[in-house]
C-alpha cells in the first residue's frame, strides 16, 4: 500500500527554525484511507476575541455561524457570532470554577470542569440559568480538558490530559471516557486509549522517512467529531499535536501544530460542512479562534 505523506511548509525560515520545523513536520502523516485533510499552517480566517475570553478553553457550534465558548475561570458561556465577530449572548450558569470543555447536544449545553464534573443546562437567551451538576469517578488527578459528542453512541466524550486511570480501570495511555446522557454515569472501560507505544507503532507502520520520537508528547486538551469524514480529532496543547482516530480508535492521521500559529490550542469544533475551528488562549493578550477549510485528496 502506498501512503500519502504531506508536508505543508512555509518558504522562508532561519536555520534554527528550519531544524525545529523539520522535527515537527516529521510527525505529519496522513494514511491512504483518509480523504480529508487540513493545512494547519495557513488558516482561512482569524477571530480575535474580547478580553473576557483571553483564557478560552473550549468551543462548540451552536450553528454554522455561531460558536459557544467557555473560559477557564468564569461560570459563563459566551455566544460568539462569526459573521459579526463579537459576543452576542452570555449565559451565567455557575460560580467561578475551572471549566475546560463545552458541547451542545440538541438544545442542551454541557460544560466540563477539570475534575470531570459535568454541568448541564438548556440553551437560553436569558443572562442566567440554573445548571445540574453531574459528578463521576473522574477527579482532578485526571485533569479532564476535552469534551465532545459521539454520534455513534449518543454519549459525551471526556478526554483526560493527565492520569488516565480511575478506580477499577487501568487504562493504557491517554484515555477518552464516555458519559451516558441517559443514565448520567461514566462508561468504562475507556472509549479510546492513546499510548506512546500506539503512536510509535503508527509511525513505524506507515512512515518512509525518519521521524523524531522525542517530539512525540501528547496530553489531550480537546476532542471533536468531524461530520465530513466521520473521524474523531483529538487536540493536544502540550505536545502541539492533532491526532485523528476512526470510531475504533485506530490512528488515521497526525498533524503537528506550529506554536507561532496556535500558541495554546485547547478548543476544537467542526461546522456541519467539516470546517475546522480551533481556539487558543491569548497568553496575556487576546484569545483567538482560527478557521481551517477542509481539502479533499
Amino acid at each position: 500500500m502506498i501512503n500519502l505523506f504531506l508536508f505543508l511548509t512555509l518558504a522562508q525560515s532561519s536555520c534554527s527554525t528550519a531544524s525545529f520545523r523539520e522535527q515537527a513536520d516529521s510527525l505529519f502523516l496522513i494514511t491512504d484511507d483518509v480523504n480529508v485533510y487540513y493545512n494547519l499552517k495557513i488558516p482561512d480566517d482569524k477571530y480575535f476575541l474580547p478580553y473576557s475570553l483571553s483564557e478560552i478553553s473550549g468551543i462548540t457550534h451552536l450553528n454554522d455561524t455561531h460558536l459557544l465558548c467557555v473560559e477557564d475561570e468564569g461560570g459563563k458561556v459566551y455566544e460568539y457570532n462569526l459573521l459579526k465577530r463579537k459576543i452576542t449572548n452570555t449565559i451565567a450558569f455557575s460560580n467561578p470554577g475551572d471549566f475546560e470543555g463545552i458541547e451542545l447536544v440538541g438544545d442542551t449545553i454541557y460544560v466540563l470542569e477539570s475534575d470531570g464534573d459535568i454541568y448541564e443546562f438548556t440553551y437560553t437567551k436569558h443572562s442566567t440559568t440554573r445548571a445540574t451538576k453531574h459528578e463521576n469517578q473522574l477527579s482532578r488527578k485526571n485533569d479532564t480538558e476535552g469534551l465532545g459528542y459521539n454520534p455513534y453512541t449518543g454519549r459525551l466524550m471526556i478526554a483526560c490530559k493527565e492520569d488516565e486511570d480511575i478506580e477499577g480501570t487501568n487504562a493504557k495511555g491517554k484515555a477518552v471516557y464516555e458519559f451516558d446522557l441517559h443514565t448520567k454515569r461514566l462508561v468504562t472501560p475507556p472509549l479510546f486509549e492513546i499510548s506512546r507505544e500506539k503512536m510509535d507503532d503508527f509511525f513505524e507502520a506507515h512512515r518512509d522517512f525518519e521521524y523524531d520520537k522525542n517530539r512525540i508528547k501528547f496530553e489531550p486538551s480537546g476532542i471533536a467529531y468531524n461530520p465530513l469524514d466521520g473521524h474523531f480529532y483529538l487536540l493536544a496543547s502540550v505536545g502541539k499535536l492533532l491526532v485523528v482516530l476512526d470510531r475504533n480508535g485506530t490512528i488515521k492521521a497526525t498533524y503537528p501544530i506550529a506554536p507561532r500559529v496556535l500558541s495554546q490550542p485547547e478548543g476544537i469544533s467542526f461546522s456541519s460542512q467539516g470546517v475546522l475551528y480551533i481556539s487558543s488562549e491569548g497568553e496575556g493578550d487576546k484569545g483567538y479562534i482560527l478557521k481551517f477549510s477542509p481539502h479533499k485528496k
